[in-house]
């Protein structure tokens, strides 16, 4: 029997395509026309790989607790090995150094983490690892269109509480990081999702920190609420789609550029279509 890899990638129709969106429209249409390639970067690559760990070990622990077999999954290190390799084959020769330099540094951490969480099969129920969730949602406009998110876990607690997880690597675990959390689009898409799904049973989320450089670190934190920004998340998530709709099928050009120093080259660096807005396609 061939073992099973999860998917831990984006889902169909998730929050990175509302966020591109309202973030810039011109840089939305780049995206959607194909136009900026592969992101081959080192924190994307490891951030991956351990994604990918992580998954076929909460998968691994849900069968072992449905009582099914868990060699139907690669173990941690057979999957991070297994997509690294996936990627080494369709990877720039850069890309491919960058992928092949994260295997050990992740297995490392996995390895610790396993360690130090490794009674938790007794304290989490493994109720869903990346699994995708889906909800059609009216527009002001009246028009429907879907959202998908795919958390990369949820779990039961020994109280009956159902939390969804997400994994996040960082070479420091320090408290202020958690605030830029609460008004993302990706934890007010979960909260929105969890509320409809287990009603007053859903706890909320908690952001798995994972520390990749040595001595690894670990942390658990739930994510503080934000009540007003999650009544009107579904409302945003249709006024953005209703935008969009309105410069469907036209040239890239004609999409509004947003042309700010803090969008088009923020803290990360500059805009992946920086160059394509500065001089053309």
């Amino acid at each position: 029997m061939e073992k099973i890899l999860l998917n831990a990638g984006p889902s169909e129709r998730g929050w990175h395509r509302i966020e591109s969106a309202a973030r810039c429209l011109r840089l939305f249409a780049w995206e959607q026309a194909g136009k900026l390639g592969r992101v081959e970067t080192e924190p994307l690559i490891k951030g991956s790989l351990l994604h990918i760990g992580l998954a076929q070990h909460y998968a691994r622990i849900q069968a072992y607790q449905e009582e099914s077999d868990p060699d139907m999954y690669f173990t941690p290190e057979e999957g991070v090995r297994e997509l690294a390799l996936r990627e080494i084959d369709r990877a720039s020769p850069e890309g491919a150094r960058i992928w092949d330099a994260a295997v050990p540094i992740v297995l490392s951490a996995l390895k610790d983490y396993e360690y130090r969480w490794g009674v938790e099969h007794h304290r989490w129920k493994v109720v869903m690892v990346e699994k995708q969730l889906r909800a059609t949602i009216k527009s002001p406009s009246g028009n429907s269109f879907l959202f998908t998110q795919r958390p990369d876990l949820i779990i039961q607690d020994t109280n009956k509480k159902y939390w969804i997880v997400d994994h996040k690597s960082c070479y420091r675990i320090v408290g202020r990081t958690l605030q830029q959390h609460i008004l993302s689009g990706q934890f007010l898409g979960y909260m929105t999702f969890g509320k409809a799904k287990y009603g007053r049973d859903f706890g909320g989320c908690i952001v798995n920190r994972v520390k990749l450089s040595s001595p690894h670190a670990f942390d658990r934190s739930t994510v503080e609420p934000a009540p007003s920004a999650i009544r009107n998340f579904t409302k945003m998530l249709g006024q953005t789609e209703d935008i969009v709709a309105q410069f469907e099928g036209k040239d890239v050009m004609e999409w509004p550029a947003t042309y700010s120093d803090q969008t088009c080259y923020g803290k990360y660096g500059q805009c992946p279509a920086f160059d394509l807005c500065r001089w053309g396609d």
